[in-house]
């Protein structure tokens, strides 16, 4: 028997796979919706709509038949993209609705405009009367592949922090557990991996087996990071040499045991992720 319908907004996105993929087998119905979301990107059929968020026509047109709402989204205003969905999530009756937020979001952290919007997108929906889970999870494996670039390793700024990195499949089966155990409830979720590494730490790791010709893991100055972003007037370089300036100085957040145990603890370690990503490679 099928259970609700599922729409996930930010379906082309890089946490969206896993996500979908989880919720597939978990046995829901799903409808995936981003500008640019293809059938190509997924081994099974899905109902697909392209279309902008902002535009309320597309966004009604998403929405419509669905049960429940996940939103996974980036590069975009949290605030006014999470306005827009609750207003027509409300308008259809939308009867549970998640979020992927980031584990450091609270009040404290606020100085950062990025995690300002994230911690009022929560907030908006914790206050829509609707049921939600938000999930805070840490570093992803998958966030790896970033750091390397024409055949070299680099890190922005001094990253001293150690961090729980998750795989995005741990995270995927996370999500599907919510929505099959938590149904009518609420709740914030932090979602953490089982072991800890620097960035640094475990890039090396991770260029010791997919670029073994790689053997320095260099740090960039934020500074320096900055000036290049400006004279190349380079929006994308410029908001992540804000973002890990932001990861120098905030640290990943403690989370209780009780806390990582509702949804069934993350079980992938690093060795397990890469050799899991060298077979599907």
């Amino acid at each position: 028997m099928r259970k609700m319908k599922i729409l996930v907004i930010g379906a082309s996105g890089m946490l969206a796979g896993p996500v979908i993929q989880k919720l597939d087998e978990a046995g829901y119905e799903l409808k995936l919706f981003s500008r640019s979301v293809k059938p190509s990107m997924f081994i099974n059929e899905y109902e697909i709509v392209q279309g902008d968020l902002y535009n309320p026509a597309d966004l009604e047109k998403a929405v419509q038949g669905c049960h429940a709402i996940h939103i996974t989204i980036s590069n975009t205003d949290d605030v006014s993209a999470t306005e827009a969905i609750l207003k027509t999530a409300k308008e259809k009756h939308i009867k549970q609705i998640s979020m992927v937020s980031g584990c450091t979001v609270a009040e404290e952290n606020r100085w950062f405009s990025f995690i300002d919007k994230k911690f009022r997108a929560e907030k908006l929906i914790m206050q829509s009367g609707i049921p939600y889970y938000i999930f805070r999870p840490t570093w992803f494996f998958e966030s790896l592949d970033m750091m390397v670039r024409n055949g070299k390793a680099a890190i922005p700024g001094m990253q001293k922090g150690l961090y729980h990195w998750v795989a995005a499949e741990d995270f995927g089966r996370m999500v599907a557990n919510a929505f099959l155990t938590k149904q009518n409830e609420s709740g914030i979720f932090y979602i953490y991996g089982p072991e800890t590494f620097t960035m640094k730490d475990l890039l090396k790791k991770y260029c010791k087996v997919l670029y073994p010709q790689i053997e320095k893991i260099s740090e960039t100055p934020i500074p320096v990071l900055k000036i290049i972003a400006f004279l190349s007037r380079n929006r994308q370089l410029k908001f992540a040499s804000s973002l890990f300036s932001y990861f120098e100085k905030v640290k990943e957040p403690q989370v209780s045991d009780s806390n990582l145990n509702v949804l069934g603890r993350a079980s992938i370690d690093f060795q397990s992720w890469i050799e899991t990503k060298m077979q599907r490679s």
